[in-house]
């Protein structure tokens, strides 16, 4: 009966701000995370409207912001905005409008969720978005886990090895891009080990700590370099500057060890490892899968029953260690690194690993792999992007376009899309002002991270290192491969940011009454290009992929229709006109296809792919001297395409 009687005061007594926020971060990544990490534009421009949608309603009916935000939180959410106007700019100048549409409605949709953070965020904003985001990271990686341990539970698992079958072996289901799976791994790690050192209940401690060995065989499966580098340097931030470290530090090796014991077991089950199908890999998956759950189970045991004893109330005073040991202790190490460099000839190996990194060849298979530099074209890539900024260098070749620039300039006959370098990319396609804002934008997110973990309490200092270690290592993954287009990644990363910019709780109880009727306007008014932004390429999209569906159904007539209507909702896209241009050759009609496929080349005149459409449809329309120069034209632009070297 008390219990009944104290269940309404504690639904009275909750603060359900802090639920919604909670539920919010962990909706977002696991949504995305499941969702091929919201590569497809149909699912991160959704998202996108959805989040401004709650902008928009939040601030109109006074419920947004929920504290007072100060200049840092501002002045992130500003340098974010700008980066943003600029891409949309650069559709004055770009070789694509659709490319850059695309680009400018996921980025637009980023901004959505920094600013929703920064307005929604209440009091112990940092425990509540570390919570989150850990929790929806350990449930992605998990998921990938089970993929792989596991795949009968999951048909779609193995789809990247079906376009990609070099990569077989490297765990990517999910977010079907193994790289992109590590790094989100790196950024949930220091959250989860903060969480199982520090959560308030003995439970939450040891379901983080459980999940830890889990997470650490799954990045294992990715063999992916940069995103376990990555892992290994956000921890070390983590322990760098949280407070009261032994706790994180034991938990740390607890995991770690189970961690160890799982690699070490997979390692010697190949079927398991080569990512096979066959009968041996569903015995030896049955068995991981045991292991792994004894092994989580045991370690959460260990941390539960340990947690009541690494309180610093309950410790002897020499296990807490003071601000002056722990700068002794931080020299001694740096010290003692240098000395271990310089006796493995660090330089040395060094330019061996640059040579070996500027070589296009791949690092080979298996685990020998991450021993490897080698860069994997990513040398001819980053080049490649260098060179398109010389061309234009204040303002690049428009947001989207690296891909053309490749075709026509590349090195090696690589097919690629993206300069897997975020910060390379972004100097290429939006030239040093458009790299100026986003580095700004990283720099301000980064230093003004530092700055409010040194300055909060014991408490919230570990969660804000924690946060700030994940933003370090979404920052060292973007800087090898194209993690800004992973949208799971970055809101990941803006989500984590948001409580570094807005504080270490400094003001509480400063809440805002809301904004003046003026800057509610100025702020309806940005939400509604933002969404206009993100609705017109998603209904394009949409439109097509459903001519596209209605064409292999064999109804052209209203796969035609279809396409003309994408048309009209995006009348610069290449790719409506294209499909209208398929759909009339594949219904006869040859001369009107032609003459959609060449408004297709006149929206995208360095794509490759619309001329070779045009020339083929020229000479099935007989105009031999036409078909002649679009073919001339189409190799001219991807000269190194294996089709043009025969």
């Amino acid at each position: 009966m008390r219990r009944s009687r104290d269940f309404p005061a504690l639904v009275a007594d909750a603060d359900w701000g802090a639920v919604a926020a909670w539920l919010l971060c962990f909706g977002l990544i696991a949504y995305l995370g499941l969702k091929g990490g919201g590569y497809d534009p149909l699912v991160h421009d959704q998202v996108g409207i959805a989040v401004w949608w709650i902008l928009l309603a939040g601030v109109l009916v006074g419920a947004l912001p929920r504290r007072r935000i100060g200049i840092l939180a501002w002045g992130a959410l500003a340098l974010l905005a700008l980066f943003v106007a600029w891409t949309a700019l650069s559709l004055g100048w770009t070789e694509s409008s659709e490319r850059t549409s695309t680009d400018l409605a996921r980025v637009a949709g980023y901004l959505g969720v920094l600013a929703l953070a920064l307005l929604a965020w209440g009091r112990e904003s940092a425990r509540v978005v570390v919570s989150a985001v850990a929790a929806g990271v350990a449930l992605v990686a998990l998921v990938a886990l089970l993929s792989r341990l596991h795949p009968d539970w999951f048909p779609t698992a193995s789809q990247t090895a079906a376009f990609l079958d070099p990569g077989r072996e490297r765990l990517s289901y999910p977010l079907n891009y193994w790289n992109g799976l590590a790094a989100l791994i790196a950024i949930g790690l220091p959250l989860l080990v903060q969480l199982a050192a520090g959560a308030r209940s003995v439970f939450s401690r040891a379901l983080a700590a459980a999940s830890l060995p889990a997470l650490t065989l799954a990045a294992f499966f990715t063999l992916s370099r940069a995103g376990i580098a990555a892992a290994l340097v956000a921890l070390a931030v983590f322990l760098v500057l949280a407070s009261d470290r032994l706790p994180k530090l034991l938990t740390l090796l607890l995991a770690g060890g189970g961690g160890a014991i799982l690699m070490l077991a997979a390692g010697r089950r190949e079927a398991l490892q080569d990512g096979l199908l066959n009968a041996a890999a569903v015995e030896q998956g049955d068995e991981m899968l045991l292991m792994t759950v004894l092994v989580c189970l045991v370690v959460g045991i260990l941390v539960a029953v340990a947690a009541p004893l690494l309180g610093e109330e309950r410790r002897p005073s020499w296990s807490c260690v003071s601000r002056r040991q722990s700068l002794v202790a931080v020299s001694l190490a740096a010290v003692t690194a240098l000395i271990a460099l310089a006796a493995l000839d660090a330089p040395g190996r060094a330019t061996d690993g640059w040579n070996e990194f500027k070589q296009p060849s791949g690092p080979g298979e298996g685990t020998g792999r991450l021993g490897s530099a080698a860069g994997q074209s990513r040398y001819q890539f980053w080049s490649a992007a260098v060179r398109q900024n010389a061309t234009k260098p204040l303002i690049g070749t428009g947001s989207g376009t690296f891909e053309f620039w490749w075709s026509r300039n590349g090195d090696v006959g690589e097919v690629v899309r993206d300069t897997h370098s975020l910060y390379l990319q972004t100097l290429g396609e939006l030239g040093i002002v458009g790299l100026g804002l986003l580095g700004a934008f990283l720099l301000t997110i980064l230093a003004g991270g530092v700055r409010e973990t040194l300055r909060a309490d014991s408490v919230e200092r570990s969660l804000l290192a924690a946060a700030l270690a994940g933003c370090v290592a979404f920052c060292l993954t973007a800087t090898f491969d194209w993690m800004w287009q992973i949208p799971v990644i970055p809101v990941a990363l803006l989500l984590l940011a948001s409580t570094l910019v807005i504080g270490a709780g400094h003001g509480d109880g400063l809440f805002h009454q809301g904004l003046g009727p003026p800057l509610r306007l100025a702020f309806g008014i940005l939400a509604i290009v933002a969404i206009a932004a993100i609705a017109i390429p998603l209904a394009s999209t949409t439109l097509v992929r459903k001519s596209e569906a209605d064409a292999r159904d064999g109804n052209l007539s209203a796969a035609l229709t279809t396409a003309r209507s994408a048309q009209n909702v995006q009348p610069d896209a290449a790719t409506p006109r294209l499909q209208e241009a398929l759909l009339l050759e594949q219904m006869g009609e040859f001369g009107s296809a032609a003459a959609a496929a060449r408004e297709a080349t006149k929206r995208e005149p360095t794509n490759w792919r619309t001329w070779l459409v045009l020339s083929r449809i020229e000479a099935e329309f007989g105009r031999a001297g036409a078909s002649l120069a679009a073919y001339r034209r189409a190799r001219s632009l991807n000269p190194e395409f294996s089709l043009f070297a025969r």
